[in-house]
């Protein structure tokens, strides 16, 4: 259980020179060719679902491409068009001339991961009484919440104003004195009668509300379940298409992760074999924390989950928004502790959406989110509705590199004795071998890790060390290539090779050797640079282990 207590206020200590030096010299040059080292989600609509404006958004620095799926009803043909003008973009590798990695007949055009979001269990508000399309409520005003119908309903009842709501369980849920928040938080309702179909409450501030708009009653338990029929054919979709990641919306419990997971195998098992062979991959579930419940969870929360999404906005409907920053931080600290991915999301350049120029509170809200140790920023209106949806992702991609540089300049390398102790022994010698090259490149000077990886295994272990240099993951399935897409400093790049990587005769040495000269073409080193690599291979048939993990450090000539 994870309780945030901050009732009272603390005096900080003042910062020393020594927290503060690494802040001295701003890096205000070019990006370069490695991008970002914290990873950066758009969101696509109406703003950038054209051919070109999603080829402007893979050139400027978006790694995960996300698909709102709060809207969508049962008509998939929208989300199809976005994923296939995403899919037939163009990215970096695709300009590699040709040689024994990239030049495929089936290489993917990009590495671009695709994450479907989705609607959740969420509490709305019905069509209105007399059908309006909006009702101003007045501050004192009775309000009736109940599920029934209410169109025929008079919009101007002098004992109260009902409203229906699509929870059959909110008599239960509320309590007397507690509030009823409306329209994201925008009008606040207090519980003053309860009854057994209807609740009584006063309205606290005035204002419009519409139909289908969202309710939240913070601190209260919601019984409802983990996945709507909506988000089951949605997922069921998500799997048919090859989506990479899925994030989970209102997770409040382990048991909700779980039966997530469990749907999603369900939906994978009923799929043929891919083109190549290969059968498909379960997409990944980050699990959208949105409200107390979750925050109070996020310990088994986390366990259960592939990483993260600190989703603020409902967040901060549902929990005090002082605490919002508080909360932000636990989880990002304790999702860096395990090495899974984690995502900071909502209006992080919101004013971006109708200006050119971010705001300077903004500015800081992102740098402050990578220096926490944020794997990802994501960007919602700004890139779906947004005036400026291109400006918006270069100016993400501007802050986040300024902060990427403050925090590999203060980084250690994190290490979880605990998480250690508990892996098989397999998994402990990868986790040693993954943390002492991610601190042999810093203490080394070393301009970039480079490793070989599957599975995705050897990439994820070095990036829960929070690797200070670009580390480019050479990986064989696309699939397994773009699921690293979420990790901070980690770029995955196709490796196509005949040799099988999972056999004892598999020539390493010459994928070694490739992969720097691959290092070398795609601008991450030059000769006279030192270069990690790191790899897992399989044991041949007189060896006495099932695999080594190996560490090579080498100068380029």
């Amino acid at each position: 259980m994870v309780f945030l207590a901050l009732s009272t206020l603390v005096r900080t200590p003042t910062l020393t020179a020594p927290c503060i030096r690494s802040f001295g010299l701003l890096r205000l040059n070019k990006l370069p060719p490695s991008g970002t080292r914290t990873k950066i989600v758009c969101t696509l609509g109406p703003s950038t679902d054209t051919a070109e404006r999603v080829q402007d958004l893979v050139s400027n620095g978006m790694h995960v491409v996300r698909l709102n799926f709060s809207h969508a009803g049962s008509d998939y043909s929208y989300p199809e068009q976005c994923m296939q003008l995403v899919r037939s973009s163009s990215g970096n590798h695709v300009l590699l001339s040709t040689g024994a990695i990239h030049q495929a007949p089936d290489a993917p055009m990009n590495l671009r991961a695709i994450l479907v979001d989705t609607k959740g269990p969420e509490i709305r508000t019905g069509p209105l009484p007399e059908n309006k399309d909006v009702i101003e409520i007045a501050t004192g005003a009775r309000v009736c919440l109940t599920t029934k119908d209410v169109t025929q309903e008079s919009a101007s009842d002098p004992k109260y104003l009902k409203l229906q709501v699509d929870y059959p369980s909110i008599a239960r849920s509320v309590e007397i004195g507690k509030e009823v928040l409306l329209d994201d938080g925008l009008i606040a309702l207090q519980v003053v009668e309860i009854e057994s179909e209807k609740v009584i409450c006063l309205a606290l501030n005035g204002g419009p509300i519409k139909k289908n708009k969202g309710v939240n009653l913070p601190g209260m338990h919601i019984d409802l379940p983990a996945l709507t029929d909506k988000d089951k054919r949605d997922l069921r979709w998500a799997c048919e298409v090859g989506a990479d990641f899925v994030a989970a919306s209102f997770i409040r419990t382990p048991a909700n992760v779980r039966s997530v997971i469990a749907y999603l195998d369900r939906c994978i098992i009923d799929l043929p074999p891919l083109a190549d062979g290969k059968q498909p991959l379960r997409p990944l579930v980050i699990s959208k924390i949105e409200n107390k419940e979750g925050v109070d969870n996020f310990d088994e929360i986390l366990e259960e989950s592939d990483g993260i999404m600190v989703a603020r906005g409902d967040l901060g409907v549902e929990i005090p928004y002082t605490k919002v920053f508080a909360a932000q931080k636990m989880m990002v600290e304790k999702c860096n502790s395990v090495g899974k991915p984690v995502i900071v999301a909502t209006q992080m350049l919101d004013s971006m959406i109708r200006n050119p120029r971010p705001t300077r509170a903004e500015v800081t809200d992102v740098g402050t989110a990578v220096l926490d140790g944020a794997d990802a920023v994501m960007l919602s209106g700004e890139t779906a509705a947004g005036k400026y949806p291109v400006e918006a992702l270069k100016a993400m991609a501007s802050i986040a590199w300024e902060a990427d540089q403050i925090y590999d300049a203060q980084s250690i390398s994190a290490w979880n004795q605990s998480l250690h102790d508990r892996m098989s022994p397999l998994d402990q010698e990868l986790d040693t071998i993954a943390s002492s090259a991610v601190r042999s490149a810093k203490d080394m000077n070393a301009k970039v890790i480079t490793l070989i990886s599957m599975s995705g295994a050897v990439a994820r272990a070095v990036a829960r060390h929070k690797p200070t240099v670009p580390v480019i993951a050479f990986c064989t399935d696309p699939q397994v290539a773009r699921r690293l897409q979420l990790h901070r400093s980690i770029t995955p790049v196709m490796l196509h090779t005949e040799q099988d990587l999972a056999s004892s005769q598999t020539s390493f040495g010459k994928l070694r050797a490739e992969a720097m000269r691959t290092a070398k073409e795609i601008g991450y080193a030059r000769s006279g640079d030192r270069i990690i690599m790191v790899d897992r291979n399989p044991g041949r048939v007189n060896d006495m282990h099932k695999f080594s993990h190996n560490m090579k450090v080498v100068t380029l000539i």
